[in-house]
């Protein structure tokens, strides 16, 4: 009985030292299995690559011009609307010009004065001249009517120029479009006093645009009239618009010591307003046929630049590299990898090296 009784004992302790082993087994097992990290890769490639910056600016219409009174008077009309087409010479304001009809009225009156007293200069002269033949006028009495003519003369011609100012001054009261555009902005209403130091309309020609912006030393270099740029205006698209520089300067701006960069784009259908707010991408270095990668393949450690390149074994494996030229989209690589060769784009951040990797195709970049 005893007997019987042990040896079920020890066959209970076998089956239980048998399952401890089998399980312990399972668990090892289990330890060793490796996670994979999902990842999307990119090919090393030869491309051209250019290094843009971005500078901002307002748009004004390449032909723009501020209309200026040129008299002080009050408005009595308005005659367009912001927005508005006009064509050069057309009536955009009038001004109160009652002071200045009188003008005028006073300077005619002055020159039909100054013309009688002509006639009469030149009558006394004549009659002078031929009593000095018959020996009935003195040399003084000849020279005399001879002055007098003459001061007649200055005289007609004051009132001429005098009656020529107000007539100008009376044109002053109407304020016409000075080239033919776009109503940019009426800055008086009716009543107001016009300022002659103060624009009181703006007129556009919108058809072409135009932005300036500052550039610094060390990029204007690589800027040159005629280069293609992207003008990205949100107020009215987040797709950049197509520009071309139109001129630099070359000589930097006395206060701000930036150069200035002009750039033109058209307008053809008006969407763009001038007074917008406006950023210019310029492209500043470029280089062809050199060795890229997505910028966001490139992982900094540091002082170091890695890239993660994915070996036979799907395994990424670290490379230190040196960039040169860098954009939003691209890096350019001088040393550390070859084209032809997969680097790890997006998961790059999660990897480290000898991480089991499981490349997904089709994934963004």
């Amino acid at each position: 009985m005893k007997t019987r009784r042990k040896r079920t004992y020890w066959g209970l302790i076998v089956v239980l030292m048998a399952a401890f082993l089998v399980s312990g087994c399972g668990q090892k097992e289990e330890a060793v299995k490796e996670t994979e990290i999902s990842v999307n890769t990119a090919q090393v490639e030869e491309r051209s690559i250019a290094k843009s910056a971005r500078y901002a600016g307002i748009i004004r219409g390449q032909n723009e011009v501020y209309v200026m009174p040129k008299v002080a008077a009050r408005v009595t009309g308005i005659h367009v609307n912001p927005g508005d087409w006009v064509t050069q010479g057309q009536t955009l304001i009038t001004l109160d010009s009652s002071d200045y009809q009188a003008s005028v009225a006073q300077a005619e009156a002055a020159v039909k004065q100054a013309a009688i007293q002509l006639e009469n200069a030149r009558t006394t002269l004549e009659r002078t001249e031929k009593l000095h033949e018959a020996g009935a006028a003195s040399q003084q009495q000849l020279e005399q009517a001879q002055s007098g003519y003459e001061l007649a003369q200055v005289g007609v011609e004051q009132a001429n120029a005098a009656l020529a100012m107000a007539s100008l001054q009376l044109n002053y009261c109407t304020l016409t479009a000075p080239i033919s555009g776009v109503v940019g902005s009426i800055n008086l209403s009716l009543g107001d006093m016009a300022n002659p130091a103060s624009p009181a309309a703006v007129i556009s020609e919108t058809s072409q645009l135009e932005i300036e912006v500052m550039v610094g030393e060390s990029e204007i270099n690589f800027i040159e009239v005629g280069s293609p740029v992207d003008v990205y205006i949100r107020a009215v698209s987040e797709e950049a618009f197509k520009g071309q520089v139109a001129s630099v300067a070359t000589v930097p701006d006395p206060v701000k010591r930036n150069y200035a960069v002009k750039v033109t784009l058209d307008n053809p259908e008006g969407k763009i307003k001038s007074g917008m707010f406006a950023e210019v991408a310029v492209n500043t270095l470029s280089k062809d046929n050199v060795i890229c990668v997505p910028a966001n393949a490139v992982v900094p450690k540091g002082a170091r630049t890695v890239v993660y390149v994915v070996d036979e074994e799907s395994r990424a494996r670290e490379r230190e590299v040196e960039i040169g030229i860098e954009n939003t989209s691209y890096v350019e690589i001088v040393k550390g990898v070859s084209v032809g060769e997969e680097v790890i784009t997006k998961g790059s951040t999660l990897v480290a090296e000898g991480t089991l990797v499981r490349v997904i195709t089709g994934g963004a970049n």
